[in-house]
């Protein structure tokens, strides 16, 4: 099995259209276009798998450099993530620069000698000046009405 990378594919192309181009050169196993999840639209890029070494190069020479809808082709064996050699264009980001949360820089507590233990407090004796200061409040009472209908009166 061979991985193909191929990019600056036009933004129309699926892929079936990837599948039926490559397929000219050999069996192809999987074919897939990679789409932006929240635009749902085609990042331009997609991956083949071949069958045979031999035919993946054959495509790899035939499809690179060509030109496709107004957008040159870019194609290439794919190579896994830890292969990928270290260079000034890909290099392997050690730390960002990004500002550090507190969280980060924070350093662990020390653990903490235990309390000792009191004695419960007695209650305090009420004071003096604040006893009964509380005015009642003498409260109206309104008599209560029932509503009935008006009679009508009679007309003599």
């Amino acid at each position: 099995m061979t991985n193909i990378f191929i990019a600056n594919l036009d933004f129309g192309i699926t892929s079936d259209d990837l599948r039926a181009t490559f397929s000219q050169f050999g069996e192809v196993t999987y074919a897939h276009v990679v789409y932006d999840n929240k635009t749902k639209k085609s990042k331009g890029f997609g991956y083949i798998e071949m069958e045979d070494l031999s035919q993946a190069n054959t495509a790899i020479n035939s499809l690179n450099g060509m030109d496709v809808n107004g957008r040159v082709l870019d194609v290439k064996l794919a190579t896994p993530k830890e292969k990928r050699p270290q260079t000034i264009d890909n290099p392997k980001p050690k730390e960002t620069f990004a500002p550090k949360t507190s969280r980060e820089t924070r350093k662990p507590r020390e653990p903490r000698e235990p309390r000792e233990v009191r004695e419960p407090r007695a209650p305090r004796p009420p004071r003096e000046d604040n006893v009964e200061r509380k005015e009642v409040k003498e409260v109206k009472t309104v008599e209560k009405r029932v509503m009935r209908p008006r009679r009508k009166k009679k007309e003599d």
